[in-house]
């Protein structure tokens, strides 16, 4: 294969193209963007540097390591223990909350802790039926935990009713106590090191592009600044907004399942049409800023769960990288919005006076704003979407398309994940043995 197309300069698509080129194929990335990274891009304004929503390296396989080491970056990543907490009325736990509710107001504390040994009981006694979020999270964790927690977390994070959600995304990414875990937890007995992202790497000084940018610089045919405004699968041409265009044997995408398909020429067959229209997910605003004392926290970053609070997440970016000028901090706020809808502007307003109402900012010692809106920011896993996403990849493989990454594959996923993406993206187009 001589001739590869990929859309979107994102960590997946560098990292193809860069890996493709060690096996002597040929790949242009082509990123709308001035710069690479996609979402994992940092900017510096005013002597901070501010990173587009939070992304931190949590390094699981010993390839991702050995490839880190090999782009020559792997002992600038500073290694962190996770200091996480979770806000519920007002009272502040470690996170995750399952096995930490010492933190919590008594009366929330035990009704957390009889929910959870009622529905362990009922576990016992051959539960385990659940089709709904809404029902695993009863059947593992009970009503006190879903209602003080669960519950209000993920349709603020989500926004969508839990019953809405399927289990698809549940994964590693939500811990799964033992009836001793939680006892501890509810009687002081903090458990440390639980969940995928207990312990987490990050550049000691200038944001987490330091990755992406390590790989682009192997990349020689990074195209930046380009929109491509349609694909032609039939003619394999690649048009861009300048007028140009670019012929491709093999077009691997990185970019949104959704955006991928609005890029089509040509009618699509109704069931594609349809499973387009079946994909949901949620944009998320980041307000970044750069604030003059220390920071209000320790914590890397805090869940809030009460409806009230605008912000599923607030973090101290500063706390686990030098992203900040001497005596100042950084924060990082994220709010939840629908596609389409919600005026930025003052969503992020709101969420600044909110983030103030907790004593968490001073608002009159902000020196720098950034307001960013990603989109997509989370996949909304649905009941509609294993169908939708299963019925959209049937017809671009049929077509010679291959979709890699969190956005094309339209999945949840970590930075690792998509080094690794890549690389089995590059594996398989040069053929190598098990891609």
């Amino acid at each position: 294969m001589t001739n590869v197309v990929i859309l979107g300069g994102g960590l997946t698509g560098l990292v193809a193209a860069e890996r493709l080129a060690l096996a002597g194929v040929t790949a242009v990335v082509i990123e709308r963007e001035s710069e690479p990274g996609g979402a994992c891009r940092s900017f510096d304004m005013e002597g901070f540097t501010f990173d587009v929503t939070g992304h931190l390296l949590h390094v699981r396989r010993e390839e991702t390591g050995a490839y880190l080491r090999e782009l020559g970056i792997w002992d600038r990543l500073a290694v962190h223990e996770r200091r996480a907490a979770v806000v519920i009325g007002g009272r502040t736990t470690p996170y995750p909350v399952q096995i930490n509710m010492g933190g919590l107001a008594p009366e929330v504390r035990r009704d957390c802790l009889l929910g959870f040994i009622r529905a362990w009981c009922r576990r016992d006694e051959g539960g385990g039926s659940a089709a709904t979020f809404r029902e695993w999270v009863l059947e593992r964790f009970g009503d006190g935990l879903a209602r003080h927690f669960f519950f209000p977390y993920n349709t603020k994070l989500f926004r969508a009713a839990p019953e809405e959600l399927s289990l698809d995304w549940i994964g590693r990414y939500v811990p799964k106590p033992t009836l001793e875990e939680v006892v501890d937890g509810a009687l002081g007995l903090e458990r440390r090191g639980v969940g995928y992202n207990a312990v987490f790497r990050y550049p000691a000084r200038g944001g987490i592009r330091m990755v992406p940018d390590a790989v682009a610089r192997r990349v020689a045919g990074l195209k930046t600044g380009v929109a491509v405004t349609s694909v032609d699968l039939e003619r394999r041409r690649v048009t861009m907004a300048d007028g140009h265009a670019a012929g491709f044997e093999l077009l691997v995408a990185t970019i949104s399942l959704p955006s991928l398909i609005d890029l089509l020429t040509g009618p699509l067959p109704e069931e594609v049409a349809e499973a387009r229209r079946a994909l949901r997910w949620v944009r998320i605003l980041n307000v970044a800023l750069g604030v003059e004392g220390p920071a209000p926290s320790a914590q890397h970053w805090l869940y809030f769960a009460d409806p009230p609070v605008p912000f599923y997440r607030i973090g101290f970016p500063s706390n686990h990288g030098r992203l900040a000028p001497e005596a100042c901090h950084t924060v990082s706020i994220e709010v939840s919005l629908d596609p389409g809808s919600g005026d930025a502007t003052a969503v992020a307003a709101e969420a600044e006076a909110a983030a103030a109402a907790v004593g968490l900012l001073d608002r009159e010692k902000i020196r720098v704003r950034m307001v960013n809106v990603i989109d997509p920011g989370y996949v909304v896993f649905d009941h509609r979407r294993r169908d939708a996403v299963a019925a959209l990849r049937r017809f671009l493989g049929d077509r010679g398309v291959i979709v890699a990454g969190r956005w094309a594959e339209w999945k949840y996923s970590a930075m690792e994940d998509a080094i690794l993406d890549g690389m089995n993206v590059a594996r398989r187009i040069a053929g190598e043995p098990g891609a």
